[in-house]
């Protein structure tokens, strides 16, 4: 699938345009899935399909497949997440060094002025108190 933008047709039979998210494959399943959501709406929900080299969708009805979706999806979101506001989730200042994952403040005190005041986690993120 390598357009931005699939036709989805509903149960009433009208044809609708979504936006593709994001496509994935498991090997395992020998399976290849999509993430759509409609960019027309202010807080879009997320759907997900199987889809076949020609682009035809097929509902997914297992329970465990949901999960692996779910997952998934989770991982795409706090990228997305991550990469948009940094690990401190948009506080601001911590940057990590990503060999052994220590902020890069440069003092031990708990309430840290480069996280805001939030602190930090074990792994060295700011967090909310």
């Amino acid at each position: 699938m390598d357009t931005n933008k699939i036709q989805v047709i509903d149960d009433n039979g009208n044809e609708m345009e979504f936006d593709v998210l994001f496509t994935f494959e498991n090997d395992e399943l020998g399976k290849k899935y999509v993430l759509y959501y409609d960019a027309t709406q202010e807080q879009p929900q997320v759907f997900a399909s199987i889809y076949d080299d020609n682009g035809a969708l097929e509902a997914i009805e297992d329970p465990k497949e949901w999960e692996m979706i779910e997952e998934v999806f989770s991982s795409f979101v706090s990228q997305d997440e991550e990469e948009e506001h940094g690990c401190c989730g948009g506080h601001g200042g911590c940057h990590h060094d990503e060999e052994d994952h220590e902020c890069g403040c440069q003092h031990d005190e708990e309430d840290h002025e480069c996280c805001g005041g939030h602190g930090h986690s074990e792994g060295g993120c700011c967090q909310d108190k």
